[in-house]
């Protein structure tokens, strides 16, 4: 059943000349509120998907084998069949799924079961199982389908373009021919059900490969390149939007369509891509991204010619900002705040094609690769920049194994107060660029409460009575990292390893609460 529960009076839906509907604070809404739980419209598999489990949409027998799309599918010969329509499962059960009986009904109509051959590249059907989904919500369900046609499909914008071309022959004519139901839905209706998915679509992580949901109110959140809401959701797939950080009345609440850790460039172009409009918030406005230069390059690592004692300490960032991610901008100019020498922009998207490919082809679990990479990209990066924040961040959870004790407590002390300062100046980042960014900022604090704890424990041991004093502050701050990672990560799904991460602070928070009160009343 459909259902939406909005935090009592928090919000209230507004009307934006550019926008279209927005939501507004209607009173001041305090970190940690939940400003939003709902269940989905629709819900399915993902389009570019190999076979998965039409009921659960989760894999439960896997093969050995991955795709060529990178997801492990149901193993060939070792999965079930719906007896009714032939649609893949992964246990008898599933085949009764409300979420598969319409679609089960009108496979059953075209008077042959579905037979599923390949299992190893994305499966031509499975582009028209949301599709089909939303479709026929129209008879399955008036209301939800009503909910969705309100949505954005960007039809017109969609018109034309490789993908829409795409998908009209792969979808919205194999449809009709597929199912033998020529006169079922005009072409343009199965067009406007695909750009309502691109469109809204949210990727649910609570199965591998993760599925695709749709809904209604989240649907009218604007987007922002720094939101000041956080996603996460439920182990029912409900949608649970909560402030991280508080928030005034009167402000619109906003979510991220795009991933907040790419470089500017990047994240307009997805957008553009994928939502087809050209981000204009805050974020993209600023060229400095709030003082991070997250996109920035460094203006001495162009300078090997330059002689001077002293190489510029300036960070290059594009003239022109607005032409960031709108295809073409290869050749814009980049200039130095601090020189005002420019460089063209061939010569640094040369660099950033480099790094991008070494940051894919990094062994990231291991802390040597990720050192490498950090100490040879310095010369050209800025500290923040999004490539040199990705390889901090493996290095973070590489250096004593992930928060785990038996590893961290085997560290030398140089390699502790590595991870230490790595972690700090993450969670620094994060505080400033992307505090919605929920986690990413939660992991981090596990990472840095994990380490800062045995920093503190091996304080207390040096000298069981001068050592003391010193571990306090230390424990501490260890503790409030785990409190952090807790608000962070608390409204994470169960099957989620940040879930665990968040039970496991849990713990470790109680257990440092108590020894920390113990110290106080020595």
């Amino acid at each position: 059943m459909y259902s939406f529960v909005i935090g009592e009076c928090l919000v209230k839906i507004c009307s934006d000349e550019k926008l279209g509907r927005v939501l507004v604070a209607t009173r001041d809404i305090q970190e940690g509120e939940i400003v939003l739980k709902e269940s989905p419209l629709v819900h399915g598999p993902a389009q570019i998907v190999g076979p998965t489990c039409v009921g659960c949409l989760k894999v439960t027998i896997l093969s050995s084998s991955v795709c060529v799309c990178g997801i492990i599918p149901l193993e060939e010969n070792k999965y079930h069949e719906c007896e009714r329509c032939g649609w893949p499962i992964c246990k008898r059960s599933c085949q009764n799924h409300r979420g598969h009986r319409a679609e089960c009904e009108l496979t059953v109509a075209r008077g042959s079961k579905v037979s599923i051959q390949h299992f190893y590249v994305p499966h031509p059907l499975y582009q028209c199982l949301l599709p089909l989904r939303c479709l026929l919500l129209a008879e399955s369900d008036p209301t939800r389908w009503k909910a969705l046609m309100r949505l954005q499909s960007h039809d017109e914008e969609r018109r034309g373009s490789e993908q829409w071309r795409t998908d009209r022959r792969g979808v919205a004519q194999l449809i009709p021919r597929f199912f033998k139901c020529d006169n079922r839905w005009e072409e343009d209706d199965i067009l406007r059900a695909i750009g309502i998915i691109q469109v809204n679509g949210h990727e649910v992580p609570l199965t591998e490969p993760p599925s695709v949901a749709i809904y209604s109110v989240a649907s009218m959140l604007e987007h922002s390149c720094r939101p000041n809401l956080a996603k996460s959701f439920s182990d029912q797939g409900e949608i649970i939007l909560w402030a991280p950080i508080a928030i005034a009345q009167g402000t619109r609440l906003s979510i991220a369509y795009t991933d907040v850790l790419w470089a500017t460039a990047h994240r307009r172009a997805h957008l553009l891509q994928t939502k087809m409009f050209n981000c204009a918030c805050e974020r993209c406005h600023d060229p400095t991204e709030f003082g991070t230069f997250f996109s920035g390059m460094r203006c001495s690592g162009f300078r090997n010619g330059d002689q001077s004692p002293q190489m510029c300490k300036g960070y290059l960032l594009p003239c022109d900002t607005a032409v960031q991610g709108a295809g073409g901008d290869d050749g814009a100019e980049w200039v130095c705040g601090r020189c005002h020498v420019k460089q063209p922009g061939t010569a640094i998207a040369q660099i950033l094609e480099r790094a991008r490919i070494d940051i894919q082809a990094m062994q990231k679990q291991r802390e040597d690769h990720c050192v490498k990479y950090l100490r040879h990209y310095a010369k050209w990066l800025t500290p923040n920049h999004q490539y040199m924040v990705e390889a901090k961040m493996a290095l973070s959870q590489a250096i004593g194994g992930s928060g785990r004790p038996e590893h961290i407590r085997k560290l030398p002390y140089g390699k502790l107060m590595s991870k230490i300062k790595a972690c700090q100046e993450l969670v620094s980042l994060f505080e400033k660029l992307c505090p919605a960014e929920s986690r990413a900022f939660g992991i981090t604090c596990f990472e840095l409460h994990a380490a800062l704890a045995e920093l503190g424990r091996r304080s207390m041991e040096s000298n069981s009575c001068s050592g003391t004093p010193a571990a306090l502050p230390l424990l501490q701050k260890s503790l409030l990292n785990a409190n952090e990672c807790v608000r962070m990560l608390t409204h994470e799904p169960s099957v989620l390893l940040e879930s665990q991460v968040c039970a496991q602070a849990k713990v470790n928070a109680e257990t440092l609460g108590r020894l920390l009160a113990g110290r106080e009343r020595e």
